[in-house]
């Protein structure tokens, strides 16, 4: 297995339990002290919220009990009703009727907020597993958004399970999800990161409103609902006439109480039939604009009813952060606010489904002119809030993004906020670890890298965590683009444009040599340096794959082609003779290295970067520890 596998952080943390027992509890107790109040803060709320689960489990229970007593009850009396009771009536049937009624809207409360809490329970337990680095199925982990011609994603571990994104995620819409993944695959200005940066910051400690997503179900039909949004409310407007409005109003007014007589069997059905027949020439005349919206809102009133639930959760959570009020801000209008507008279209949309699909319910809705009606204030709707529905859509998902930067910095508070260097191409990090381990696992390195010194060549044996320490950089870089802490003590960066060259493979379906896949991959780094923006390159093992005159020889044309473009960067390689390159560069480059040690027959890592070039292989070495006669 080699450092490109990804299971390269996993093995850091196997091999550092192995190292100096005394550098190992001094990496626990920081690790203890880094995560003690988010862990703690998580704890007590589980606790406290357990109890209510429990609580409201009882209450159900014994709702249970009783409206079963109850139905039994009045099984019973109906029983004894049977032939010809004369010390009971029928009548006796309203009071365990009226009692089962009555319970109902109690036990719906009790039952809602049981929802409410074991949704809550949920998010404590979710939260505390990726503190531990445990990554489940219950957080959407991105994979819908991963590209693997994307120039850093598919090498960062951004998208996937156990992934940067995955360790992030709190949104709850599509929308939400997409906008915290443009965040982490586009490059963006320094003052966009600093705004992302005081709204995450804004938003750290406020718990509750993390709570409050949490406890917004999930909608599987988002796709049609953004389509629907986005493309009817930008439509023409398709107005009905006032006089069919007008005729239509009046049969469904008549329709109600005639409706209502013949299920009671007072009057003849036909006089219903008479009713869906003068209500015909009204749908028949708006049929081009029935037929058009109910296609369009098709199966979307949960994801609008979600939509609606989480812009309230925002529209009711005071924030002091002029950054996030902002965005709030944009919730309200003169009218009515962005929440009951949707949820408001989220109940006409319903209406209009139950009249198109159920066919009980069609009649009765043909023949009150539902067909029409709604279909008019779903047009009325749209004149009132279509030009506002994309800049809800836009701050929603900006704040669900938001919401996720923000969880993962209340939880990681040892962490530092970025400092952006917007003029000087620089990366300077002190003590960086990688953002998926374990704190009490991972070892911490330093880098610098300048327009003096552009250039670091890291060498060592395999595994000794060459790759780990390139993604730490690269993974931290993709946090600063999204406003979030990074896990160093110090961490200075350009908003550069990330290239990586790491995780390469071969294809058979595609026929592609695992040469030309590297080479490839390496012409796509380069040509980003003829982009405006600085290039911060990360290469690992660069050209493996072909001999090492050639790998020599090209690495070096590589190097110097992206130096000579202003770019900044670090390759590794285990091969000695690419670490030559350096010493033609002068200033330009450094050599830093890793190195293992053997005791007793076994090989242990401490993964600290050291200066100058690595003395010796492994390879050999591993090869007979495995059981190979070498």
């Amino acid at each position: 297995m080699t450092e490109n596998s990804p299971t390269a952080p996993a093995k850091q943390a196997d091999a550092a339990k192995q190292g100096d027992p005394a550098k190992q509890t001094d990496t626990a107790n920081q690790s203890n002290a880094a995560n003690a109040a988010p862990r703690e803060a998580y704890e007590k709320r589980l606790r406290e919220i357990n109890d209510k689960v429990k609580e409201y489990t009882q209450r159900d229970l014994m709702f249970v009990r009783i409206r079963t007593g109850i139905f039994i009850a009045a099984l019973l009396l109906g029983i004894l009703c049977i032939g010809e009771a004369k010390h009971v009536s029928w009548l006796w049937m309203l009071l365990p009727a009226g009692i089962f009624g009555a319970l109902l809207p109690f036990h719906q409360r009790c039952l809602k907020k049981l929802s409410t809490a074991q949704a809550i329970v949920r998010f404590h337990e979710s939260r505390l597993n990726r503190l531990d680095r445990k990554f489940g199925s219950d957080v959407v982990d991105g994979a819908e958004f991963a590209d693997e011609l994307h120039p850093w994603t598919q090498d960062l571990d951004v998208f996937g399970r156990g992934s940067l994104f995955q360790m992030l995620n709190e949104c709850r819409t599509l929308p939400g999800r997409r906008h915290l993944a443009g965040w982490m695959t586009q490059i963006c200005t320094g003052e966009a990161i600093r705004v992302r940066q005081a709204r995450a910051q804004g938003l750290k400690n406020e718990l509750k409103l993390r709570e409050a997503l949490a406890c917004v179900p999930d909608s599987a039909n988002w796709q049609t609902a953004e389509v629907m949004l986005r493309q009817w409310v930008q439509e023409p407007s398709q107005p009905i006439s006032i006089w069919i409005l007008i005729w239509s109003s009046l049969i469904g007014v008549i329709a109600v109480p005639v409706i209502a007589l013949a299920m009671l069997e007072m009057i003849q059905l036909r006089f219903v039939l008479l009713l869906i027949v003068l209500q015909t020439p009204a749908v028949i005349m708006t049929r081009r604009q029935i037929r058009q919206t109910a296609s369009q809102m098709d199966n979307v009133d949960s994801a609008l009813r979600q939509f609606g639930q989480v812009i309230e959760v925002f529209e009711k959570h005071h924030v002091d952060e002029p950054a996030v009020r902002d965005l709030q801000n944009r919730f309200h209008s003169e009218s009515e606010t962005a929440s009951r507008a949707i949820h408001r279209l989220s109940n006409l949309t319903q209406w209009q489904n139950n009249a198109m699909r159920n066919q009980f319910f069609a009649p009765i809705a043909w023949a009150c002119g539902l067909f029409v009606l709604v279909t008019h204030l779903l047009e009325c709707w749209r004149k009132q809030h279509g030009r506002d529905v994309a800049d809800w859509l836009e701050t929603v998902a900006c704040l669900e993004a938001t919401v996720s930067v923000a969880g993962y910095s209340f939880d990681h508070p040892q962490d530092c906020l970025p400092e952006i260097s917007d003029e000087v191409p620089e990366l300077i990090a002190e003590n960086l670890g990688h953002p998926l381990l374990k704190s009490d696992a991972c070892v911490r390195n330093s880098v610098a890298l300048t327009a003096a010194t552009p250039l670091m060549l890291v060498s060592g044996s395999n595994m000794s965590g060459k790759s780990t320490f390139l993604r730490s950089i690269g993974s931290s870089v993709v946090l600063t683009l999204c406003g979030s802490v990074v896990r160093a003590t110090r961490f200075r960066t350009y908003p550069f444009q990330l290239a990586t060259a790491m995780r390469v493979s071969d294809s058979l379906q595609e026929g592609r040599s695992l040469f030309f896949s590297v080479v490839r991959r390496l012409k796509t780094v380069v040509d980003l340096t003829e982009s405006p923006r600085i290039v911060l390159f990360l290469l690992d093992e660069i050209l493996h794959g072909t001999n090492s005159h050639d790998r020599r020889r090209g690495a070096e044309a590589v190097i110097r082609s992206l130096v000579a473009h202003r770019a900044l960067g670090i390759v590794t390689t285990h091969d000695l003779a690419l670490t030559q390159i350096a010493e033609t560069m002068s200033s330009q480059a450094v050599n830093k290295h890793f190195e293992d040690t053997i005791v007793d027959g076994t090989m242990t890592f401490d993964y600290k970067l050291r200066d100058g070039v690595v003395e010796r292989s492994n390879a050999i070495a591993l090869m007979r520890m495995l059981g190979l006669d070498v």
